[in-house]
């Protein structure tokens, strides 16, 4: 698998994690994706805070 490759599967799935958060109605309140290419080979940063309200209680 090329570098091209690695960086284009990343990306689905971090758009896959973001579905994710929807599809839970969770607010996300913070992302942070990045890839860097190194010496040593990729280093991948994710940071993800999301909101996942309280239901509301009927009265």
């Amino acid at each position: 698998m090329g570098k091209d490759d690695v960086g284009d599967v990343l990306k689905e799935k971090s758009l896959e994690l973001k579905k994710m958060f929807k599809d839970i109605k969770a607010v996300l309140e913070q992302w942070k994706f990045s890839v860097e290419e190194s010496k040593e080979g990729l280093r991948i940063e994710l940071h993800a805070v999301a909101l996942i309200k309280k239901p509301k209680k009927e009265e």
